[in-house]
């Protein structure tokens, strides 16, 4: 039984003749244990439609269960939401912050301490517990902000945009605990534009445009769908025929560079220099690019995904 199931989700916006649709007939399923990739551009609808699936609001249309039963009954505390806004409280230190949403799940005494140490230290603040959040940097505020939607130890995680504004290596070191904590068996669905981020932590991924799903699949079977690039400098004359040969599209010239769309550039690559040998022809540099997430959006919606 998936952990999370989300049937035919709708979500509306404003009201009179603003009122608009944010997302449309969501159906998707998050499997326990499973870290799961939600992406898609700014605007797409990615955070109205997570306020629903962590039950801060209730769906205009379809319904969400949570291990089974309807989200509205499941028990308290079984989801985690890291918002893309910092949810603390900017006077109070790391420690107090963890401490009052601790109290606020009925955690006290030694156990609450013990969560709040933990905590503490799995995002690297054990140094800055005692200093009002206020001054921390963005990239501390980020993981305070994660730790805070940790404490009642959820049955599943959202993480909304959580890189946004952060350093290089508060980054690495929320890849590095997201993997983690996914290795020990939380649940975890992560929300992002930034297609390498999802790539590289999402075995799975739903990709959303427009408030809708327009795809729900493996990264490895999306990739599969397109085509890379091979491009390469050579000196001679490249002929037309070489395309229909090697099962290319040409995509033209540009700066002594011919490019070609093929399914397979790292081994076309050396046909083509074979080719282009047999034909006088002599190829100085070749690169290959293996399709990307960017390709899979492009064919999937006709625009691409850093478009607003």
């Amino acid at each position: 039984m998936a952990l999370l199931v989300a049937d035919k989700v709708g979500v509306w916006r404003g009201t009179g003749a603003g009122r608009r649709q944010v997302v449309r007939e969501v159906s998707l399923q998050v499997a326990r244990g499973e870290l799961f990739g939600l992406l898609g551009p700014n605007g797409a609808g990615k955070t109205s439609l997570v306020s629903v699936l962590s039950g801060l609001e209730p769906p205009g249309a379809g319904g969400v269960w949570l291990e089974g039963v309807p989200l509205s009954r499941a028990r308290a505390g079984r989801v985690g939401l890291a918002p893309q806004d910092l949810a603390f409280y900017g006077n109070l230190t790391g420690r107090e912050n963890l401490e009052f949403v601790g109290q606020l799940y009925g955690l006290a005494g030694k156990a609450l301490r013990s969560r709040v140490d933990e905590l503490l230290a799995s995002v690297g603040l054990e140094d800055a517990a005692n200093r009002p959040a206020n001054t921390y940097s963005g990239g501390m505020q980020r993981r305070l902000n994660l730790a805070l939607a940790l404490v009642s130890d959820p049955a599943i995680l959202y993480l909304d945009e959580p890189t946004v504004g952060v350093d290089p290596q508060s980054r690495n070191l929320l890849f590095e605990q997201v993997r983690t904590w996914n290795a020990a068996g939380l649940t975890i669905v992560y929300i992002s534009h930034y297609m390498e981020e999802v790539r590289e932590l999402c075995p799975r991924i739903a990709i959303m445009d427009h408030g809708q799903v327009v795809a729900c699949d493996r990264v490895d079977t999306l990739l599969a769908r397109e085509k890379g690039i091979l491009r390469a400098q050579v000196e001679g004359e490249v002929s037309p025929e070489w395309s229909g040969r090697l099962g290319m599209t040409p995509l033209g010239e540009e700066n002594g560079w011919t490019s070609w769309i093929c399914a397979e550039p790292a081994q076309t690559a050396p046909e083509l220099v074979r080719l282009a040998e047999h034909a006088g022809c002599r190829v100085r540099r070749l690169e290959t690019r293996p399709a990307d997430l960017q390709q899979v959006f492009l064919g999937l919606t006709g625009h691409a995904l850093r478009d607003e």
